[in-house]
């Protein structure tokens, strides 16, 4: 009887911090509670200012080669990535772009540089497709976050333009490269 009652001590007093202990730990890293954002490159959550996170990159430089070999670049000559709100992207990817709704939405902004082609080019007078200009640069908004219908990692809107995005990508938040 005397050593069931020990064995019963002795599990409280070694069990009981240890358990402690760990719930402190998810207390303090924020495990579920949706309060707690970390910003380190190390986190999956993309937070608008902070660096793209490490596990988001291979992702997004994928859906970046896929663009790019679509509009004609094969391999661009770089592609940064920026986290951003849906629309502050829109306004840098976009000229005269507005989001009325969703604008607060967390994306990701990739902006790359190269030779372009838009799928087709500008009508003529004549009513006839002219070959599509050469474009050098290509942005591209896509979801960090799942939001109403979208998905994280779906791409949500695009442009090609002559020139640099009217907003640098850098004004937005820390650059993180894909190529370079």
């Amino acid at each position: 009887m005397r050593w069931v009652a020990m064995d019963r001590l002795t599990w409280r007093v070694v069990t009981l911090p240890c358990v402690a202990a760990v719930l402190a730990g998810l207390v303090i890293a924020g495990c579920g509670s949706g309060s707690v954002r970390l910003t380190s490159e190390g986190t999956t959550v993309a937070v608008p200012g902070s660096p793209v996170p490490v596990s988001a990159i291979p992702r997004l430089r994928a859906i970046a080669d896929q663009l790019a070999n679509e509009n004609g670049e094969a391999v661009p000559s770089w592609i940064s990535a920026v986290v951003t709100t849906q629309e502050k992207a829109e306004a840098s990817a976009i000229r005269g772009a507005f989001s009325p709704a969703g604008g607060k939405t967390v994306v990701y902004l990739v902006t790359m540089k190269g030779h372009f082609k838009s799928e087709r080019g500008p009508v003529s007078l004549s009513g006839h497709r002219t070959p599509a200009p050469t474009l050098n640069y290509q942005s591209v908004v896509v979801s960090a976050e799942t939001w109403r219908w979208r998905r994280t990692f779906d791409v949500i809107s695009g442009g090609l333009s002559r020139t640099p995005p009217p907003v640098a990508p850098s004004s937005l938040g820390p650059v993180t490269w894909l190529k370079r």
